[in-house]
């Protein structure tokens, strides 16, 4: 906890510091209604896409009830600092199965599947950017079989449990995360990023929400993560991938808010 309030104070610093406030409203001002609509729309379609892969693992249980748990825990997850959110989804699943192991066990695979998801369309966008698409797509692909096996070749029967090839599972994750992507790109598409370098950018915010130093809301650890990683990978100014990582978090950050709280009385309630 002491670390997550050192990085929140340096992330809100680097904030204060880095974004320029007056070119960010001439920014907003730029974006396109029915295009921040249609964005909003694809984000939500990423969640519908997250809350198939969690029924994938609890058949029985009604579709709407993992809808709502995914909202409030991606909301949980945005705003609280260290990955403190993550204990609600053990809290929230537990009722559809009461079997605390097993539920460990799924929560486990589907948090693995988002770090393999995560490197797949990493791997693509940072190898494309600075070689070719085609050797991009042939070492992508091989990312999640090459993943399972090494994770099945570590010595960890009595702790954690095997993984298979769940093609299924997988190719929602994919595409859960590719939407999500795909909904901050269609709002700030005029930006000076192809879409590649910002999917680096993106992916590697994305790395920094599930390290144990998040900070509260992942402000300035977000935006610090996505200048980094397209200073890395593609040689972009760090003040510049701040900027667009500071714009991509605050769009993030509203549709996590506006679907998990609309998704909170009715997680609540209990209703279906």
């Amino acid at each position: 906890m002491v670390l997550t309030f050192f990085a929140t104070l340096m992330g809100l610093g680097l904030i204060v510091y880095l974004v320029p406030f007056g070119e960010i409203a001439k920014t907003l001002n730029k974006l396109e209604p029915q295009r921040f609509s249609l964005a909003l729309l694809i984000y939500g379609i990423s969640y519908l896409l997250r809350t198939l892969r969690w029924k994938y693992y609890y058949p029985n249980t009604p579709f709407g009830k993992l809808f709502f748990t995914t909202s409030v825990n991606t909301l949980l997850n945005n705003l609280l600092p260290a990955r403190l959110g993550e204990f609600s989804i053990f809290v929230l699943l537990n009722r559809y199965d009461k079997n605390l192991k097993e539920t460990v066990k799924k929560i486990l695979k589907v948090r693995l599947l988002d770090g393999f998801a995560l490197l797949t369309l990493f791997s693509f966008a940072v190898i494309s950017v600075n070689f070719n698409p085609l050797w991009a797509s042939v070492i992508a692909i091989s990312v999640y079989p090459t993943a399972v096996l090494l994770w099945n070749k570590l010595p960890l029967e009595q702790k954690f449990p095997k993984l298979k090839m769940d093609g299924i599972a997988f190719a929602l994750s994919v595409g859960a995360l590719f939407f999500k992507l795909f909904s901050v790109y269609l709002v700030f598409h005029f930006l000076p990023l192809d879409f590649l370098k910002f999917t680096i950018g993106f992916l590697g915010g994305e790395i920094s929400t599930i390290l144990p130093i998040h900070s509260l809301a992942g402000l300035g650890s977000y935006e610090t993560a996505f200048s980094l990683a397209l200073k890395i990978f593609t040689g972009e100014s760090f003040k510049k991938g701040f900027e667009v990582g500071f714009l991509s978090h605050s769009f993030l950050l509203g549709g996590s808010l506006l679907l998990g709280l609309l998704s909170l009385p009715f997680l609540v309630r209990g209703k279906p």
